[in-house]
């Protein structure tokens, strides 16, 4: 048996909408998965070929054997996943959720009863800590996602398939990293404020709002102890303020990310400039926000 797994790019947080915000985009990584043969291999063509690892110490793998376990799936004696990554690794752009999700899809697909959104959303969230990007990456468009006991739930926006420009620049920043330089208490004010802004980036997302947006990004929880560690990244987003978008780093960075820019190009060089000025060179994204998520076709 074969199948293809598609999984969109995502970007979380969202300025004040830390760890429980959202929202895909048009570019996708896929795997055709084969169920047969021997052990279990990836091959990776694109983004991370030559550096990710491609037997089973693969995140995808890992993901493939955690969920057949938990849903007692006996495994099968091989499978190979031939990867075509477009998502760069480490950018803020949801490309290790890509890699749990195609396992787990991949899981679920081997017993129908459990080939749904929810089981691979409880698993994916499972693995990852945390569930916004990939429940983002499962059901397309904005979501927003809550824990409630041990189950993760999501409320669905569809929304204007607006464009916006993510300018990734060289800077090697974990997502360990990224939360390791977060405080373990916040003043009270600070999370009032990013509670008071949720609605502005709901709505201005849905409505296609740029101004609306812009006010909900602010964000006091993270982005203030993330950002010195991405230098030119704080002066990337004033500069794409300054020219109409509605800017905010792209989940931990270190991408950041300009939504509905007025003038993509010129958005975008201002936004490379700011990075240049601090000796970094950049990749330029320019994508749309999409309402489809992951796709799973047998071939």
């Amino acid at each position: 048996m074969q199948i293809q797994i598609r999984v969109p790019a995502t970007s979380a947080n969202l300025g004040a909408g830390f760890d429980c915000l959202a929202v895909a985009f048009n570019l996708w990584n896929q795997a055709t998965v084969d169920f047969s043969g021997k052990g279990y291999h990836v091959h990776v063509n694109g983004e991370g070929e030559g550096i990710l690892p491609e037997d089973a110490d693969n995140l995808i793998i890992k993901s493939f054997l955690f969920t057949l376990e938990k849903l007692g799936i006996q495994a099968p004696a091989g499978v190979r996943f031939d990867c075509e990554n477009h998502i760069p690794m480490g950018s803020g752009m949801g490309s290790s959720a890509t890699a749990v999700l195609i396992g787990v899809i991949a899981a679920t697909t081997l017993n129908p009863e459990y080939e749904n959104k929810d089981t691979w959303l409880q698993f994916s969230g499972e693995l990852e800590g945390h569930a916004d990007n990939v429940a983002a990456a499962i059901f397309g468009g904005l979501v927003a996602v809550r824990k409630t006991g041990d189950r993760y739930k999501t409320l669905l926006y569809d929304i204007e398939p607006e464009n916006a420009v993510v300018v990734l620049p060289t800077v090697n920043l974990s997502t360990h990293a990224a939360r390791k330089a977060l405080p373990q208490n916040v003043p009270m004010a600070d999370a009032v404020s990013n509670i008071s802004r949720i609605p502005a980036i709901l709505e201005g997302l849905r409505t296609g709002d740029v101004d609306l947006l812009r006010d909900g990004l602010v964000d006091k929880l993270h982005q203030p102890y993330r950002l010195p560690l991405i230098p030119g990244s704080a002066d990337a987003i004033q500069k794409a303020n300054a020219l109409g978008a509605a800017s905010a780093l792209s989940g931990a960075g270190p991408s950041v990310i300009a939504f509905m820019p007025v003038n993509p190009e010129e958005t975008a060089n201002a936004m490379s400039q700011c990075f240049a000025n601090n000796g970094l060179t950049c990749r330029i994204y320019h994508l749309e926000m999409i309402n489809r998520g992951a796709q799973v076709t047998r071939l």
